[in-house]
């Protein structure tokens, strides 16, 4: 079951550049500040990113449509910082609420497109699904999978009312196409799509300056929910792990700003270090599928912790993704008894 690691190299160790402190911009780079917003969710924070433009800001980014972001946005943009000057441009890494949630407004405040790759935006546009139907399709996804009728109807009242903090989406987009460089903050930035945490995330890098804007699909410290929905890529584990190997090659040994948590240098490792991680809880769930298990019975195996409410909803997903690409492997087999999906060991995986 072995899912790949980059190639020998120099690996320097993982190590954090700075703090950010939420609400006051800070230059990372040149003519580029990064912005902390907060977030209502055990993780507390998203980073932004606004790139000069010379006459204004290119903007990465938007953090959530709530009363804080947006009084936090229109002080940075006051600040001495970034000296009062306008938003020229609003890019979009991928359509998660923390990155999306303020497009629209800062959009129509501005008046700029937003640009973001088709898939994402696609995918964006189910902000408008009715809540209702969107709660029935989970309650049946989870049941089916073993999490009980009425524990799921728990669960499905105690998630995210994304749909309050992300503001109407802006009236016109512009498509990032991947194959060509982006132009933006006075520098041609290679675009690289990553897949798994969202259909078609972009990050950007800059070789002369040895620069990532990693978003989502390089953190460090912690692992990017890489999840099965109802409505979503059924193996999104091996597109994250896909995507994520060519990045232990980019530059020399790249300054990271990712969408959380603090930048940082060891970019080689950090990837090693993910792709490790989804390694030995591969393993684990494996070995712990010597019997039939649905994925909430097979939730122990991969998470060491108690989970409560809405983590147990964001587990179920990160479950399936390991037990399908288990499954697509030839290492699971797949029974459907009574409407319940239960997973059991095929054979030995190396």
């Amino acid at each position: 079951m072995t899912t790949g690691t980059p190639g020998p190299r120099r690996e320097p160790p993982v190590e954090s550049v700075l703090h950010p402190e939420v609400g006051e911009p800070v230059e990372v780079a040149e003519g580029i500040v990064l912005l902390r917003l907060p977030l209502p969710f055990a993780l507390d924070h998203v980073n932004v990113y606004l790139l000069d433009e010379g006459d204004g800001w290119a903007i990465l980014d938007t953090g959530l449509d709530t009363p804080e972001c947006r009084s936090i946005w229109e002080a940075a943009l006051r600040s001495p910082l970034l000296r009062g000057r306008p938003v020229r441009r609003l890019l979009v890494s991928h359509h998660h609420p923390d990155h999306v949630g303020l497009a629209g407004w800062l959009a129509r405040w501005w008046d700029v497109p937003m640009e973001m790759t088709e898939p994402e935006y696609r995918v964006s546009a189910r902000y408008k699904d009715d809540p209702a139907e969107r709660q029935r399709k989970r309650v049946r996804f989870w049941a089916e999978n073993g999490l009980s009728g009425p524990r799921a109807q728990e669960l499905v009242h105690s998630m995210p009312d994304y749909q309050r903090i992300v503001h109407e989406l802006p009236d016109e987009v512009a498509f990032i196409e991947p194959e060509y460089p982006l132009e933006a903050g006075g520098r041609t930035w290679q675009v690289l799509i990553g897949k798994g945490h969202s259909p078609y995330q972009v990050s950007l890098f800059h070789e002369g300056d040895d620069l990532l804007l990693s978003a989502d699909q390089v953190l460090p410290g912690i692992s990017p929910n890489i999840g099965v929905w109802p409505d979503g890529a059924q193996n999104p584990l091996e597109d994250y792990l896909h995507t994520i190997a060519p990045f232990a090659e980019l530059g020399r040994n790249p300054l990271v700003l990712p969408g959380h948590r603090a930048p940082f240098r060891g970019l080689a490792r950090r990837v090693r270090e993910l792709t490790d991680h989804h390694d030995q809880r591969l393993r684990r769930l494996h070995t712990h599928c010597s019997a039939p298990t649905t994925c909430y019975e097979a939730l122990p195996a991969i998470f060491d912790r108690e989970l409560a409410r809405e983590q147990i909803g964001f587990a179920m997903g990160e479950g399936l993704a390991h037990l399908h690409y288990l499954h697509d492997q030839g290492c699971l087999e797949l029974r459907t008894d009574d409407g319940t999906r239960r997973f059991h060991q095929a054979s030995a995986c190396t």
